[in-house]
């Protein structure tokens, strides 16, 4: 099943032009990475694909729904199956971790027990812990568990392990791609980090200045003659 959908996708800000003529494909099940250095459009896409920015021209298509004819209604109906995780990860200052995944479970109207959370995200230890005291990766942890409280068809996360040690972050990829297998969810995520694109990624789309230079698979990539992502990256991005 086609979950996202979108064809020539233009965007302007004023004069300032920053997608081009994108065009991308997400399945069900599929991790997809979205590279490109900063200002390449990356955010933009990513804004527009989640319902929360206007587009230009072309055609997005998320859950068989052309988001463009959608009402204000049809468009939050389709919002409630996205969760996002962005990099600057802020809550409740006053707020437990407890306290938190109980307060997004009722807004979300989860019939997720928060236990079962707490178990599966390894927080016995933290759930007690103001949110703010949490390092860098438990934040991360936590919000990732707060997205899953919603039970996501589709998983946005922009930069989700910045910052993190490699412990942290292969816990981090750890829940993403049990996520993926067991419910069947499709990941669509942004980050810098070349070899977590070649390790965990289905496909991968490079923007460069509002243009999708390739979308393919990291296999195909890979085979068309580049020893690694990074490699890859180099020899496209313009400088």
């Amino acid at each position: 099943m086609t979950v996202v959908n979108v064809h020539n996708l233009h965007k302007a800000y004023g004069t300032n032009v920053v997608l081009k003529g994108l065009n991308f494909q997400a399945c069900e099940g599929e991790v997809i990475g979205v590279i490109g250095k900063n200002g390449a459009g990356k955010s933009t896409f990513l804004e527009i694909i989640m319902t929360l920015k206007q587009y230009d021209t072309g055609t997005v298509v998320v859950f068989d729904e052309d988001i463009k004819s959608l009402s204000t209604n049809q468009l939050e109906h389709i919002r409630k199956q996205i969760s996002i995780v962005l990099q600057p990860t802020q809550f409740y200052a006053t707020l437990k971790v407890e306290e938190l995944l109980r307060l997004f479970k009722a807004y979300y109207k989860s019939p997720i027990d928060v236990k079962k959370i707490i178990a599966d995200f390894k927080l016995e230890a933290h759930r007690k812990k103001y949110f703010d005291k949490l390092s860098g990766g438990w934040k991360q942890i936590v919000s990732l568990a707060i997205a899953f409280l919603s039970q996501p068809k589709l998983l946005i996360l922009d930069e989700p392990t910045t910052g993190l040690d490699p412990h942290m972050r292969n816990i981090l990829w750890s829940y993403i791609t049990n996520y993926n297998k067991t419910v069947g969810g499709t990941v669509i995520l942004t980050t810098h980090n070349m070899d977590e694109i070649e390790m965990y990624c289905d496909k991968v789309m490079l923007i460069d200045n509002g243009i999708n230079k390739r979308f393919d698979t990291t296999k195909d990539i890979l085979d068309s003659g580049y020893t690694s992502i990074n490699e890859f990256y180099l020899a496209k991005v313009t400088i």
